[in-house]
């Protein structure tokens, strides 16, 4: 295997960033970790971001083979709405970076529609294959949404730079379908290759030492949510789920996520809580280090996903490999793992008395000791970063060749 040069770009969200909070979430871990593989397979990777300007163009190395590059960027934190406007600037420190550090790369990998048009300007000026990860598209968030979200010019350049990039990789089948049946990409250009799990960091663990740990009750239901406070991940009808659930159980849902106790999306939930008359059910946690995350997992009966669009959903492959059963709504990930009483169910009806149903009958099977937290484990177990990372390589290989073809 020839070692590979990349530059990987991850400029709206640096990939150590806290996560749950607005602009750092599934992505942040699948950066961070991809990069970490393929460095451990000898590549070496150059992650580039414009977030998180604490550190105004440093560099921190997370691996032998791995660097972080903050970019200078003016002003210091550009709101992400107004990113796209920014851009050209935020090109030309990465371009002046790479003219000073001396580094040469092989391939480009954008991460995000925002980082996608920084890659094609990078990967046209230095004749390199671009290849595009977009995490989550547009026109699905509008599309299943609760609420049209997305702007027009987002959607047109997420268009743009799928039939321009060389190739896209994917996390699921069913993005794979959008962009080939509604965009007219050919096939051969986008490949699934599934988001990881680090299987060493996660594990099964004891529950009651975990809630010990954690100050919470060890007799008590426990549920948790784990992602950003945005109307997309179904908060609400997770709560409205809650309240309709039997009111003699003890029965605490622990939100993890959000930018902060006084941020605009967490104050609508805890006034939605105060009007539902489940304030004494509901703990907002915060953001929470993503190394102190297997205790969260640990502590819980079930992790709840009630999304209406996941491009993805990395919290069911970790919580998953805790042990610990998910239910889910039909997005992402959840609708190829989730084996219904077997580590978990698909929630079909995604209104709340549905939801409420859905989780009643994970939590007899979990009473009745249906489903084993080892087997629960096993069910992903083929997910692990390595294999994730061999297969982009096999994917970054084909694009190089195909931008290449007349070299040997």
């Amino acid at each position: 295997m020839n070692p590979l040069s990349v530059a990987m770009l991850s400029i709206h969200s640096s990939p150590i960033g806290a996560i749950g909070t607005k602009n750092t979430g599934g992505m942040s871990v699948v950066v961070t970790e991809t990069a970490k593989e393929l460095g451990a397979l000898g590549h070496s990777v150059d992650i580039f971001t414009a977030a998180g300007n604490g550190h105004p163009e440093s560099i921190v190395r997370l691996e032998p083979n791995v660097r972080l590059i903050y970019l200078n960027t003016e002003p210091p934190e550009i709101p992400k709405s107004e990113l796209f406007h920014h851009l050209p600037r935020i090109y030309d420190t990465l371009e002046a970076f790479v003219t000073r550090d001396g580094r040469s790369y092989d391939l480009v990998h954008s991460h995000y529609w925002l980082s996608g048009r920084v890659g094609n300007w990078a990967g046209s000026h230095w004749g390199l294959p671009h290849v595009i990860t977009f995490h989550t598209l547009a026109v699905l968030k509008t599309d299943l949404g609760p609420y049209r979200a997305e702007p027009d010019l987002r959607m047109e350049w997420e268009h743009r730079l799928a039939h321009s990039c060389s190739r896209m990789l994917v996390a699921t089948s069913n993005e794979r379908k959008t962009l080939i049946d509604q965009w007219d990409v050919p096939e051969s250009k986008v490949t699934v290759v599934p988001f990881g799990v680090n299987m060493n960091t996660l594990h099964i663990g004891d529950p009651v030492d975990a809630r010990n740990r954690l100050g919470l009750d060890t007799d008590a239901v426990i549920l948790i949510f784990v992602g950003r406070f945005v109307s997309l991940k179904g908060i609400e009808r997770l709560m409205e789920a809650v309240a309709a659930m039997d009111a003699s159980q003890s029965l605490h849902l622990l939100l993890i996520g959000g930018d902060g106790p006084d941020a605009q999306s967490t104050l609508r939930l805890k006034d939605l809580s105060d009007h539902l008359g489940i304030v004494d059910k509901i703990r907002f946690l915060g953001s929470i280090s993503h190394s102190d995350m297997v205790l969260y997992y640990n502590a819980a009966d079930l992790l709840v996903l009630p999304s209406y669009y996941e491009s993805f959903g990395l919290v069911v492959l970790e919580s998953l490999a805790c042990g610990t059963p998910v239910a889910s709504t039909p997005v992402g990930i959840s609708v190829s793992v989730i084996q219904n009483g077997k580590n978990g169910r698909i929630i079909e009806d995604a209104s709340p008395a549905g939801i409420a149903e859905s989780l009643a009958h994970v939590l007899r099977w979990i009473k009745s000791n249906r489903m084993s937290p080892r087997d629960i484990r096993t069910s992903i177990s083929t997910y692990a970063w390595g294999n994730v990372a061999r297969a982009m390589h096999h994917e970054y290989v084909k694009a190089i060749d195909e931008h290449n073809p007349n070299i040997a």
